[in-house]
Order: structure tokens, then sequence, then C-alpha cells
């Protein structure tokens, strides 16, 4: 095992720099994330990188020695209640929450178990092991490759038409609905939260705890704009089947017309939607009320399973349309049989059909006069040919013009250059994990991949790293906060909190007294462990 590389979980050939993903086998993963290498569930797995963290824990590709493949790792580790010193495997716990910890702990092992016996369904991945160690627990399920679901869509010019959705999302409906069946809900469907397999299929990511979704919980929530629905920013909202319907609905509507809806906390109560009119004039009738029946504001007029969300988006009006169609023909055309053997007030039937064009002619003229007297512009810009947008200019290859050089990101800051590159498709720019960095600040891109310079067809994908700034970081002012207040300050700086509680007879009981061996404005590395003192109140 000493040439697996700890990043990608493929064979590194002992080199120092893996061939296949570029990881560097001296990299240290620091606390609160368990250290690369560490063996699990007896030796038979082996964590490596971290992917991704949240405020349940985080998750580690890593390997399987029984299976011999790649595995994805979740360790159930919340934010604010438990730790992990440098370079040690155990987490401690912060004295006065372990009930807290436990109860969280025991609805994390019975979430996944019920997830876990639907292993069959082919819009998630199935979960192989669940066990404790470490004072926390894991999950261990399917390592796949995939690409995000908002870069897929990206690829395609920022939106897909139905014929492409419907293959795409309708399994994934069939997933939701017997997820909740089962009574398991995902409660954070957005773009986000799928992703695109090699094989072309839709995969829903980043299961959660019900408390993670909602606000008021114990947790900060996370709430995944424009896809979260109303009752989730309420503290006494009942989350059900409708609330994933609302998120379902918003990703579809995303993927349709490359935008998310308004946020739902600040809609109207109407239950109007806004679509694109060049989207509306080309998705089929029957979609257009789907959407508008997911996205009701008001959980009553909302549709409130998937079955009945299949239902809509299967029943293109084929059936009933062409029986409609047939009898409105049969009723025109026996009118017609009848109309033209008979003449109106003495006048011949085709003088009539004159007079019916000619009418006809007269309102379109009119509805065109209407258009152009409200519309000037788009009239001279028809006309003429004209374009009043702006375009910025490309470095193009003149003698291949689908070639443009890779521009030079490193230095600037990550949020304006996704900016920029936002309305520009030449590039697709994803992030990886962020750094420490000395040399640069705090969310600038501090590498790239390719270089610039470098020619590359349009639409070429740009990886960036982005800098978390210096590793050295002042402790915040935390004295007289709450614990809860405290933690979040001093996590929001990179450091790990540890309670110890003693008496004091100036600041009450579950207050912050401060930091133990430290002062506000000290220098730490990020990471590091930092031990605050919560106050017991007066000694008894």
């Amino acid at each position: 095992m000493s040439q697996l590389c700890l990043g990608c979980m493929q064979n590194n050939n002992g080199e120092k720099i893996c061939p296949h993903c570029g990881f560097d086998k001296d990299t240290v993963q620091n606390a609160p994330y368990i250290p690369l290498g560490t063996e699990l569930q007896g030796g038979n797995y082996i964590v490596g990188k971290k992917i991704s963290n949240n405020g349940e824990g985080a998750k580690y590709i890593g390997y399987s020695k029984t299976m011999g493949s790649a595995v994805m790792i979740s360790e159930f580790m919340p934010a604010g209640i438990c730790g992990r010193a440098n370079g040690k495997k155990k987490v401690v716990i912060r004295g006065g929450y372990e009930d807290q910890f436990n109860k969280l702990n025991d609805e994390f092992l019975s979430y996944y178990r019920n997830i876990a016996r639907l292993r069959e369904l082919n819009s998630i991945a199935p979960i192989f092991d669940i066990f404790s160690e470490n004072n926390v627990s894991y999950t261990v399920s399917e390592y796949y490759q995939s690409i995000p679901f908002t870069e897929y869509i990206n690829r395609r010019n920022g939106s897909i038409d139905w014929n492409t959705a419907r293959p795409l999302f309708m399994p994934l409906i069939t997933t939701l609905s017997s997820l909740h069946s089962a009574d398991i809900g995902h409660y954070a469907i957005s773009p986000e939260n799928l992703v695109v397999t090699s094989s072309g299929k839709l995969r829903l990511t980043d299961f959660a705890l019900k408390e993670m979704r909602q606000t008021g919980g114990f947790f900060e929530p996370e709430l995944m704009d424009g896809c979260a629905a109303p009752e989730q920013y309420k503290d006494v909202g009942v989350l059900d089947e409708a609330t994933d319907v609302y998120g379902f609905t918003a990703t579809l509507f995303y993927a349709l017309t490359g935008r998310l809806p308004e946020n739902s906390n600040e809609r109207k109560p109407d239950g109007k939607l806004a679509i694109p009119t060049a989207v509306f004039k080309r998705l089929p009738p029957h979609i257009v009320t789907a959407l508008a029946g997911g996205l009701q504001v008001q959980k009553l007029n909302r549709i409130a399973t998937f079955e009945e969300m299949r239902s809509q988006l299967s029943s293109a009006p084929t059936v009933k349309a062409i029986r409609n169609e047939a009898n409105r023909n049969a009723i025109q055309n026996e009118a017609a049989a009848n109309y033209s053997t008979k003449k109106k007030d003495g006048v011949p039937g085709f003088v009539w059909g004159i007079l019916t064009v000619l009418a006809c002619l007269l309102i379109l003229l009119g509805a065109g006069i209407w258009w152009i007297s409200n519309n000037p512009d788009s009239f001279t810009n028809f006309i003429t040919g004209s374009n009043n947008e702006q375009e910025e200019d490309i470095v193009i290859d003149p003698e291949n013009p689908d070639l443009v050089a890779i521009p030079n990101l490193v230095g600037q800051r990550y949020d304006d250059v996704l900016a920029k590159l936002s309305a520009n498709s030449d590039f697709i720019l994803i992030k990886t994990e962020d750094e420490i960095s000395e040399k640069y600040e705090q969310g600038v891109i501090k590498s790239q991949s390719p270089e610039s310079g470098i020619t590359a067809r349009k639409g070429a994908t740009i990886v960036v790293t982005v800098s978390m700034g210096s590793a050295d970081r002042e402790l915040p002012i935390i004295a007289g906060q709450s614990i809860e207040t405290a933690v979040r300050a001093l996590n929001t700086q990179g450091f790990v909190a540890s309670g110890n509680y003693v008496s004091s007879d100036t600041v009450e009981a579950g207050k912050v007294i401060g930091y133990k061996g430290h002062v506000a404005g000290d220098k730490e590395k990020y990471g590091s462990t930092v031990v605050i003192n919560i106050s017991t109140g007066p000694e008894a």
C-alpha cells in the first residue's frame, strides 16, 4: 500500500507527485480532519484526502482492501461540540455536550441505516458499511467518477431542453419517491447536490440530518438559495415530501432555464412564477404547469408527492389533446360543410371568405403598428441587424477560431474571476480545496491548471486553488460571549475549540470567560485546538 495515492487511490508508482491526480504524498491533513493514511474498521479502510465538509462532518476518499477499490468515507463529527487534535484519530467531545452528541450520533446511524437498506436505487450511491470508531460514526459508500451538475449545464450553453432533461430527471423521481415511502427526506435537492456520472446518469449527493436543513436547529442550517422551500426558513415548519418536491422542481427549473427561481422566502404567496419568454415558448405546456405546481409558495397548493409530479411531467396531452382536437375538427368540418352549401344574407360563400381574410390582415396590421410603437429599438435592430450588446474581446487563434489562450488568473480574487467568466463561456472554472498561503491573501487564486498562455479549445476547464491566507491567525475576542457564538468565531478563523469549565464570580454560568493560556490577539496556527474557559457561575 506504500504506492497507493491518498488523493485518488490509484497506484502512484512510489512517486512523490501522483501522475494521475497531482497529489503530493507529503501532504498533511490538519485537524479537525482525520490524518491521511488512517486505517479504520480493523485496517480494512484507508482514509485519503478530504473531499468536502459541512456542520455535520466530513467526506473523504478512501480505499477498501476487501473490495480493492476506492470508496467514499463519511465521518460524523458535528461542528462546535467535538474536535480532534493534529495527528490524532480519536475525536474529543466537549464537556457538557455528551448527551447532545449521543442524540445526534444515534440519529445519524438510524438515518443512514435506513438509506443503506435501499441499495437498489439508481440515483444514490449505495452504502456498503456503517460503524462507530474513534468516538464517532462512519459510513462507507460507492466512489464513482462524476462532474457537478452545474458544470454539466454550463457545458451545454447554460441550459438543456426537456427532451434532454427527461431521461436525467425521471429516474431521480423514482428514487425520491422510494426514499419518502421509507420516510427518508433529503431536503437539500439543488444543482449543487447533484452530479452526472461517467455513464450519463444523475445522482443525488450530500444527504444530511434534518437538523442541517432547517432554521432553529442545533446546526447552522444549510439552505440552498432558490431551492429551499418556504417551510425550511421557519423554526416550526414541517418538512415532508412536498419540501423535496420544491427543491426538485427548482433544480429542474434551473436545468431548463439556466437560472434558479427567486428565494422562496422572498417570493409572494400568490404562486406566480417568472419564466423567460424564450424558454416558455419552447417548453411543452404540461411542463410549464408542472414547474408552476411544484414551486408553489403555499404548501397546500404545491404538488405534494413525487408520484403526482411524475404524472404531471408525463402527462403530455397526447390522448386527451388528440381526442379534443379530433372533436374540434369534426365540429368545424361539419359546420364548414353546412356553411358551404348556404349563403349568408344572400352573399356568396366565397365573398365571405375574402372578407374574413381582409379582416385578419387588418387585425395583424394593427397589432404590428402597436408593437413597433412600443418597441422602436427592437424594430430598428430587426431591420438593420444591429445589436446594442457589448461583447468582450477574446484571444482567438486566427487559424482556428475554436482555440483560445488560457488567461493568467493567479493573483486575482476568485470571486472577481468567477463573476467575469460567468459572462464568458470560453472557460469553465472549478475550484479545488482551498490551501494555506503566506504569499496570497485569503480569497486570491494561488495556482491554476492548465497554466496561462497554453492554447485550449473554447469551453476548457480551468482548475484553480484559492488561498486561505496565512497559517498564523489571530484569536478573536470571545470574553462574555455565549459558547455557540465563541465557537463559531473560532471556527471561522480555522481554530478548533475545546471547553474548560471553571467557576467565576464575575461571569455568568454558560458564558465564556476567555482563553486558557492565551489572550485575544495572540496568533496560532490554522487548525490548532484552542481551549476556552467557560463559567459555571460562582463557586458553591
